[in-house]
């Protein structure tokens, strides 16, 4: 293991996120009243982690389906807060079974139709972001009384927490180092007040991560923190700074910061109103196996509508795909996988087999 994997919860690298069409909150009670208006709230919640966009629960369009919540469960518990539940009192997980204690600590879980709420989603035109998302790994640096050091996960749980609620609140997989001894050769708090790109990007290749989230968090007195963040994804980046008196809400509000950034370019809103017909082929399809895995990944992208097969060569196959977004949104979608990739040496696209390809890919 690792790394701190957070937004699935685990604690290694990945880009499968799970849970996505659940979502949990605090209810007064259990009575159907009480359990309706949870579920309500439950369904606008786990719209954020499917679009992506923190502001769905607003859009006019989505208003009366949230009112409609309860035909979209598939089912729900309620369980107790452990760490809210008074001393001697029960903290038993399921509905019946908890015994009274104080209000905000019963909880609410609810999981929803996958298939009901993605049909909804197209109808609304709102994007469906799938599980496949991109991984973050975040190094952050603090300065307080003087002294910098490098957040570590043992030391700075506050950090780590708002980091880990918000990540998992947008069900984005946040990386966070470990900072053991291989880390802290790897990385000194200079190179993140200097962005030494090449030294942080050398220091975080063993997390694999798809981008690279960089803070600098700083005591400006004893009311005033400054965090000035940089977000490093491929040929890109992206700089803020924000200012607040809690340096966790900082970090919680750089991690939303950071997802909305990745929800504009996997899952933009308004990209959903037109489909796109693009023909990709794969080549290096040597067996049964690989051709049943490119089909599944291409379903499994939140971009496509439809696959439909064209053509298959020796060692090739030519797809349709109807997609929403257009190329860029889909080509961004497939560089995450690991399964396929680009090919920049193109071929003479007079063959007659290839002829009205758009894409060109090979098998990893």
């Amino acid at each position: 293991m690792l790394a701190l994997f957070v937004g699935g919860i685990s604690f290694a690298a990945a880009s499968q996120v799970t849970g996505l069409y659940s979502a949990e909150v605090a209810v007064d009670g259990q009575s159907a009243e009480q359990r309706t208006d949870g579920i309500r709230r439950a369904f606008a919640q786990m719209l954020v982690k499917v679009t992506g966009n923190r502001h769905v629960a607003q859009r006019p369009e989505i208003q009366n389906d949230i009112e409609q919540a309860p035909r979209y469960v598939q089912q729900f518990r309620y369980r107790l807060d452990a760490s809210r539940v008074p001393t001697g009192e029960s903290s038993a997980t399921e509905a019946g079974t908890a015994s009274v204690g104080e209000i905000s600590a019963r909880l609410l879980t609810v999981q929803f139709d996958t298939a009901a709420v993605q049909r909804l989603l197209r109808e609304r035109r709102l994007p469906v972001w799938g599980e496949n998302r991109p991984s973050g790994l975040v190094w952050l640096g603090i300065e307080s009384q003087g002294q910098r050091r490098v957040m570590r996960p043992e030391s700075d749980e506050p950090l780590l927490s708002a980091m880990t609620a918000a990540a998992a609140q947008r069900g984005i997989p946040l990386l966070l180092p470990l900072m053991d001894l291989e880390d802290q050769a790897a990385v000194q708090v200079a190179d993140l007040w200097g962005d030494f790109e090449q030294n942080i990007s050398r220091a975080s290749q063993r997390y694999t991560p798809d981008l690279i989230v960089t803070g600098r968090l700083t005591q400006l007195s004893s009311k005033l923190w400054r965090v000035t963040w940089r977000l490093y994804h491929g040929d890109r980046q992206s700089n803020w700074r924000d200012e607040g008196d809690d340096p966790a809400a900082l970090a919680h509000a750089g991690i939303e910061h950071v997802s909305d950034l990745l929800a504009e370019l996997y899952a933009p809103v308004g990209g959903e109103a037109n489909l796109s017909r693009i023909r990709l082929r794969v080549s290096g399809v040597s067996d049964l196996t690989q051709y049943v895995g490119i089909g599944r990944f291409l379903q499994s992208q939140s971009s496509v509508e439809r696959v439909d097969m064209m053509s298959v060569e020796p060692d090739a196959i030519t797809y349709e795909l109807q997609v929403r977004g257009g190329v860029q949104v889909l080509e961004q979608g497939l560089a995450l996988g690991g399964m396929i990739e680009p090919i920049t040496d193109l071929p003479d696209v007079s063959l007659p087999l290839i002829e009205g390809v758009d894409l060109f890919y090979r098998m990893r």
